[in-house]
């Protein structure tokens, strides 16, 4: 099984995903989402490019989470680029993301016995009015490449307010019993669950999302992100 396991990646990378990339190359030449230019398919950006962002901070325990890793800070650079995944639906800057995201989990060695990835839910309507669900997407994109099923494990049940408008406290008490579990069909007990989002300040939106599944039966549950806040 784990020589199966080693045959069907490349560099860590799901062969099936680098497929799907080959594929869809012929039809949307593959670009770096910093400076535009035309790349290899399995490339996600210039050698240039992307090393402006600035280290992650220092590793925090958040309840309920076994684990949280980062990509980088959220600073102006990073939230200038993470505009491009809320806002613009680009979909080189996702693939990008999540590619560093993936990066980040092979270093810390954070995929050892996952049996899923899950993300930060949204609001049907908050959906609609964007779109689409940038963290889904980025959650899709690390479970190609990863080669992990995503199953959409959580919905959100409560109406909240805009977290980036409370204090942290504020934003805990926000989010407590804003999220139930979505699916049934998915067995969660004992299950090790990565849950990822964009961004992540406080933490308290992973922390509840983490509380809600392990009282639905998960084992483990971590958490990785594109940018985290400095806090300290």
């Amino acid at each position: 099984m784990e020589d199966f396991k080693a045959a069907a990646k490349i560099n860590g990378i799901s062969r099936m995903y680098l497929l799907k990339r080959w594929l869809l190359d012929f039809a949307y030449p593959n670009r770096c989402p910093f400076c535009d230019k035309i790349i290899p398919f399995d490339e996600y950006y210039c050698a240039g490019c992307g090393s402006f962002f600035s280290a992650p901070p220092e590793k925090e325990e958040l309840k309920f989470l076994n684990g949280l890793t980062a990509f980088t800070s959220y600073d102006t650079v990073s939230r200038a680029f993470v505009a491009e995944l809320k806002s613009n639906n680009n979909g080189y800057a996702l693939s990008a993301a999540a590619y560093m995201i993936f990066k980040r989990l092979i270093e810390e060695d954070f995929i050892a016995d996952l049996d899923c990835i899950t993300c930060v839910p949204m609001r049907r309507k908050n959906i609609q009015k964007r779109g689409y669900n940038q963290t889904k997407l980025l959650a899709k994109e690390i479970s190609g490449l990863l080669g992990l099923p995503f199953v959409p494990l959580l919905k959100k049940t409560k109406d909240t307010l805009e977290q980036k408008s409370l204090s942290a406290e504020g934003r805990r008490v926000n989010v407590k019993g804003a999220f139930s579990v979505a699916s049934k069909h998915y067995e969660l007990n004992g299950k090790n669950i990565l849950i990822i989002d964009d961004v992540c300040t406080t933490g308290s939106t992973l922390s509840e999302n983490a509380r809600t599944l392990k009282s639905a039966g998960a084992g483990r549950v971590f958490a990785a992100v594109f940018a985290k806040t400095k806090l300290y």
